[in-house]
């Protein structure tokens, strides 16, 4: 009678153990040198802006395109037109869509209020400026590899910028299939490639001369603000590349491919998810890329812009390594309570 009852209840154990392991969730990951040297010119328009808001009654919408497949309420089509829109054209690349302003739409106000401030501590402490960041935290994914699951609606956002250039950001889109870009310079001028931020320089950068807080021709984008970049294919590989000074004359290349990149230094994008640092926010559809923009890194800090992907969830989950940290823990757990419980048994039967 002994011997039954440990056994049962042995046994009881081992199997509310495993039933726990096979209950346990998979969890997905946290979202929770040329050109002029001076940010005096500028090839923008109109006057300044002087707040950051969000709306007006009478503003125009978005121009892109309409489709989304990836974080749900990413319309590719809203938003509100930015009255700064910068003029700046290096390469004579199309435009991918005017400059909207920041919370104009409830993906960019959920962007504003949910990431953006811890995304913002996040750069500080990972990525401070004037210091040698190559071995930062930040490089956690590989920015050449940025290959959509989906069909989906992209956007990117304007995070930051701590640059004397007046920089250019630009997308390469390489369909599935398709032979990429040879050199820097077949990536700017091909016709797949698309100008997203003519000139990302804003008043709340380290070398802005213009007031704190304001959208004005010299520095037209301030953090938070959009494009709805277009809508691709399943597939579809992003290279994304920032212009040296673009917006004064620059015509330095340096691209996520760092393959492309002529001047020998290997790391001008730095590329990471909010897995790093976000309070856990599952699903996340973010990917941030952070360049640098002199020849040869200059000093390093890769800082000098930064922007914000909404890429989609299928995607950002594909760049991350897997399975998540809790998941081999859970495993680890579960399994250990398991064969505790199956020992014990077998010395139970012993004893008897």
């Amino acid at each position: 009678m002994k011997k039954t009852k440990i056994n049962t209840m042995n046994r009881t154990l081992a199997l509310a153990a495993l039933v726990a392991l096979i209950a346990t969730p998979v969890l997905r990951a946290d979202d929770s040198n040329s050109g002029d040297n001076s940010k005096s010119s500028d090839n923008s328009s109109q006057n300044s802006d002087s707040s950051k808001s969000s709306s007006s009654d009478n503003s125009k919408s978005g121009d892109n395109n309409n489709g989304d497949n990836n974080s749900g309420d990413n319309n590719n089509n809203s938003g509100t037109v930015s009255p700064v829109q910068s003029k700046a054209d290096p390469y004579g690349m199309d435009k991918a869509g005017s400059v909207m302003l920041a919370g104009s739409d409830a993906a960019s106000k959920s962007f504003d209020t949910t990431v953006l401030p811890s995304l913002t501590k996040f750069v500080s402490s990972a990525l401070p400026e004037g210091v040698n960041n190559t071995k930062s935290t930040a490089f956690e994914i590989d920015p050449n590899k940025i290959v959509l699951a989906n069909n989906t609606a992209v956007r990117a956002y304007f995070v930051s910028e701590g640059a004397s250039y007046h920089n250019s950001i630009g997308v390469d889109a390489v369909a599935a299939g398709q032979k990429g870009p040879q050199s820097s310079w077949d990536e700017a001028t091909a016709d797949t490639s698309k100008l997203i931020f003519p000139d990302a320089s804003s008043s709340e950068g380290g070398f802005s001369s213009s007031t704190y807080g304001t959208r004005t021709a010299t520095d037209p984008v301030l953090p938070g603000d959009f494009v709805n970049v277009g809508t691709y294919a399943k597939g579809t590989k992003l290279d994304f590349f920032l212009i040296s000074n673009g917006a004064n004359g620059g015509n330095n290349v340096f691209s996520t491919d760092e393959a492309l990149n002529s001047d020998g230094f290997g790391q001008h994008v730095a590329a990471f998810t909010t897995h790093l640092f976000a309070v856990p926010q599952l699903n996340s559809p973010y990917i941030f890329l952070s360049f640098e923009d002199l020849w040869s890194g200059g000093d390093k800090d890769i800082n000098d812009t930064i922007i914000a992907l909404d890429v989609g969830v299928a995607t950002v989950n594909s760049l991350l390594a897997t399975p998540e940290p809790a998941m081999p823990l859970t495993f680890a757990a579960c399994l250990g309570l398991a064969l505790i419980a199956v020992r014990k048994n077998k010395k139970a039967t012993a004893a008897v």
